[in-house]
């Protein structure tokens, strides 16, 4: 009895401590001021996506809405300045989108060969890699 009365309150302590850090979210600030109109311009290779060519951010524009490419991962709002929810899947337009117009490239353009989104490797060898064929041997590396 002794034994729990003493491990009761450090598992309460752990317990909470956890369920906490399940609502801290990273914080995003919005990439651009209110009073300020970007300029946008199209994407030749993907019709209907637009970017900011002189913004600092990874801002760009998709039907009527705009997605922001930061740490890893997109943001979407429905207004230029939020409010911002992160989201797994951006639409497949953005995915089309080439490395020289983010700011700095993702993976692949970067000179590092990882994937799309931070997967570990580029696209083609995660489709090898989920169907169960066998990897080149310098991707093979990276899961042994």
């Amino acid at each position: 009895m002794k034994f729990l009365v003493r491990i009761f309150p450090l598992g309460l302590v752990i317990l909470l401590a956890g369920v906490t850090a399940l609502w801290a979210q990273p914080q995003f600030v919005s990439p651009w001021a209110p009073n300020l109109a970007p300029q946008w311009a199209p994407i030749p290779q993907v019709p209907g996506v637009s970017y900011v060519p002189d913004s600092g951010y990874n801002l760009f524009r998709h039907g009527n809405q705009f997605y922001v490419y930061q740490d890893g991962l997109w943001y979407r709002g429905k207004h230029l300045n939020g409010p911002w929810k992160a989201v797994k899947k951006p639409p497949k337009a953005l995915s089309a989108v080439g490395p020289a117009y983010f700011k700095p490239p993702p993976g692949r353009g970067q000179g590092h060969k990882t994937g799309w989104r931070g997967e570990p490797l580029p696209p083609g060898q995660m489709k090898k890699l989920e169907r169960g064929d066998s990897l080149p041997p310098g991707q093979r590396k990276k899961f042994e």
